[in-house]
């Protein structure tokens, strides 16, 4: 379960289901093999991590997904700025020593990928595509769900949580 904010406020909770999870997982491990990719991350458009595949030593890469979310909030905004009828889909961020190539999956989700230089930022954009479609497929033949917090949270969790309050705060 992943959170979503609405525009309302109302905090929402996208549901991916175990075979959707599973399936992205699989997607994303594989194009980081194809690609020799240092990362791939999959989340959503809230800064949620979603799912990874590899590492790169020091990087907090729950900060780094949110850092991504809020790199697309300000992209749209500057697409309006400029009268863009779209939002702008793709980013390409190119380091000295690692790449970075980030894909809208729909309106909710991105695909993050981090690379080296020797990898071409063709064949990077080539099998993201690919991966992107596939991803695409996923979703639509078994809908993302989404229920409101507050159903989440039962009265059973909420009386631990407040009996456990009541233990640390006296």
């Amino acid at each position: 379960m992943i959170p979503m904010n609405e525009r309302s406020g109302s905090q929402k909770m996208i549901i991916l289901s175990e075979e959707q999870f599973l399936e992205i997982s699989a997607l994303i491990t594989s194009l980081k093999g194809k690609l020799n990719s240092r990362l791939v991350i999959f989340g959503d458009m809230d800064g949620q991590l979603i799912a990874k595949n590899g590492e790169i030593p020091g990087l907090d890469v729950t900060v780094f997904t949110a850092l991504t979310a809020s790199d697309f909030s300000a992209t749209k905004e500057m697409a309006r700025m400029v009268g863009s009828q779209n939002e702008f889909k793709l980013h390409y961020h190119e380091g000295s020593h690692q790449h970075l190539y980030v894909a809208a999956v729909g309106t909710q989700f991105f695909l993050a990928v981090i690379f080296d230089p020797s990898v071409t930022l063709g064949m990077v954009r080539i099998f993201t595509k690919k991966t992107l479609e596939k991803i695409d497929k996923i979703l639509e033949t078994q809908p993302v769900e989404e229920a409101q917090i507050t159903q989440m949270i039962d009265s059973e969790f909420k009386s631990f949580v407040k009996d456990d309050l009541n233990k640390i705060l006296g």
